[in-house]
């Protein structure tokens, strides 16, 4: 830095020693308020000091990397677009939301199943294209737009509630919450969240599950019902020709009997006829 300083100065004052002055009125030479004009000039260039730097611009994978999220940050890094998408996204405001290593190492083997399109819509997924302090995140709940979501079809959103001092994010399939604070400096903020936000255009929703079968309790409190109802209508007399078999026999028993004694009777009278003769 100080060759620096000393090669600007003797590129200055070479061409001041070259311009001639006017003579300034008095007993001082030439020379001296030629000198006395390269002080000058010196000394306002060494007040100014060296011109500033542009401010760095974080580097988010690196920084997710060293707090705990360096699964999601070399997911970032490997899938096209998606680092660049974010880094763009910064200057006009950024908040990201970055699952820790142990929520994203178990969910790796269904982001390896997704598409490309579906790799990076995932990642963008998890960043709000608007920069929120924990206070803002707070008292803006409500649905919210991402980074993958389409400005025409409205997908890819999800749902910020606070309940308590925990801020919550919510999807169809999951229900994530903010564990801590990486970086919190407008226009960036990036949160660590506990678990990875399932969006339903990737992933199915449960299906409901189905009724539970009656218990057989109830099953057995039905039956004496039924039961119940079958005796309490008695059976409608039988017809003639419905009686029962015991009847029938009983009656023809009779009749035989009935006949057998009008036949002995007969034998009787013509007897006596006989023996009357």
């Amino acid at each position: 830095m100080r060759r620096q300083q000393l090669l600007v100065y003797h590129l200055l004052i070479f061409p001041l020693l070259c311009v001639p002055l006017p003579e300034a009125s008095g007993t001082a030479p030439s020379g001296v308020g030629r000198v006395s004009h390269i002080g000058s000039a010196i000394s306002s260039l060494a007040a100014k000091g060296p011109a500033a730097a542009p401010p760095k611009q974080t580097n988010l994978t690196s920084v997710m990397a060293r707090k705990g999220c360096a699964t999601f940050a070399g997911l970032l890094a490997s899938t096209a677009d998606a680092e660049q998408t974010f880094v763009s996204n910064v200057d006009a405001g950024l908040t990201v939301f970055c699952p820790v290593d142990q929520a994203m190492k178990p969910f790796l083997p269904k982001f390896k199943n997704l598409t490309a399109d579906g790799k990076l819509s995932l990642l963008l997924y998890h960043a709000i294209p608007v920069y929120y302090s924990i206070p803002l995140l707070k008292t803006g709940n409500g649905v919210m737009n991402t980074l993958a979501t389409d400005g025409t079809a409205k997908n890819y959103n999800l749902t910020v509630q606070n309940e308590g001092e925990q801020v919550t994010l919510k999807t169809r399939l999951t229900v994530s919450t903010i564990t801590a604070t990486l970086i919190d400096k407008d226009p960036l903020a990036v949160y660590a969240i506990d678990k990875v936000l399932e969006p339903a255009e990737l992933f199915k929703p449960p299906e409901a599950p189905a009724p539970a079968p009656a218990p057989e309790a109830d099953k057995m409190a039905e039956a004496p019902k039924a039961r119940k109802s079958r005796r309490a209508s008695p059976p409608a007399p039988a017809g003639p020709e419905e009686q029962p078999a015991d009847q029938k026999a009983a009656d023809e028993s009779a009749a035989g009997r009935t006949g057998v004694a009008a036949l002995a009777a007969a034998v009787i009278a013509t007897a006596v006829a006989v023996i009357a003769v």
